[in-house]
C-alpha cells in the first residue's frame, strides 16, 4: 500500500461509521474495545460529520488542534478524513494543526501536500511550533523511547520555516495556510515567499495568527 493509499483508506475509525471485520478485530484485540465502545465511536463520527456539514453550509472554518503524540494519531486520522470530505471545490472548511517541534513533521507535511494533490482536496493547514515539549520528553524518557521533539529551538525553527516554504511553493489558490507564529523572521519569510504569487496574498490564502503577549 502506498503512502497516499494509506492516507485515503488506512483509518481504523471511519467517518462513514462502518466497521470491517479487520478494523473490529484490531480495535478489539489491540484497543480492548467492546460493542459499547464501537457504539460510542459511531455517535462520535456522526457528530463530527454534522459539525462539518453545518460549518461547510455556513462557509465557516473548523480548526482541529494538535495535541500530545499519544492521542494525536486518532486526531490526525479524523482530521485527514474530514479534510478530504469537506475541503472540496473552492472551500476550505477544515484546518488541521501541525506541530513543527516534532521530528516527524517534515515528512508528515510533505505527505499532506502530496495527498491533497493526488486525492483532489484543498489543503487546510494551521502551522504551529508546539506546546507540549516538556511533557513529550518526560513521557519518552519514562518509557525508554527517543524523544519525538527536536533537541533545540533552532531545529524547530528550521522545520517550521522549511515546511512553510514547501507548502507555500506547492499550494494552489484553493488551499489555505494559517501561519500561527510569533516569530518575526518566520512572518517576514512568509511575506517574502508570497511576493512570487500575489494571487495567494490577494485572495487571503495565507493568513497569520498570534496570541497576544506571546513571543519566541
Amino acid at each position: 500500500m502506498t503512502n497516499v493509499a494509506r492516507y485515503a483508506n488506512g483509518h481504523l475509525i471511519s467517518l462513514d461509521g462502518t466497521h470491517t471485520p479487520l478494523t473490529k478485530q484490531i480495535g478489539t484485540v489491540l484497543g480492548d474495545l467492546n460493542e459499547a465502545d464501537f457504539a460510542n465511536l459511531d455517535l462520535f463520527t456522526g457528530r463530527v460529520n454534522k459539525l462539518g456539514e453545518v460549518a461547510d453550509k455556513r462557509n465557516c472554518k473548523l480548526y482541529i488542534d494538535a495535541e500530545q503524540t499519544f492521542i494525536q494519531g486518532a486526531i490526525q486520522s479524523i482530521g485527514q478524513q474530514m479534510t478530504r470530505r469537506f475541503n472540496q471545490g473552492e472551500n476550505v472548511t477544515i484546518m488541521n494543526g501541525f506541530q513543527c517541534y516534532l521530528k516527524r513533521m517534515t515528512s508528515t507535511l510533505s505527505m499532506e501536500v502530496r495527498a491533497s494533490q493526488d486525492l483532489g482536496f484543498n489543503l487546510g493547514v494551521k502551522l504551529i511550533r508546539g506546546a507540549y515539549m516538556s511533557e513529550e520528553r518526560l513521557l519518552a524518557a519514562e518509557n525508554g523511547l527517543e524523544s519525538p521533539v527536536w533537541e533545540d529551538i533552532e531545529e524547530t525553527h528550521s522545520c517550521y520555516n522549511d515546511s512553510m516554504e514547501h507548502i507555500i511553493r506547492n499550494m494552489t489558490h484553493t488551499d489555505m495556510l494559517l501561519v500561527a507564529s510569533h516569530n518575526t523572521y518566520t512572518c517576514d519569510l512568509a511575506m517574502q515567499l508570497l511576493t512570487s504569487d500575489l494571487d495567494l496574498k490577494e485572495k487571503n490564502r495565507v493568513i497569520f495568527g498570534q496570541l497576544k503577549g506571546f513571543s519566541d
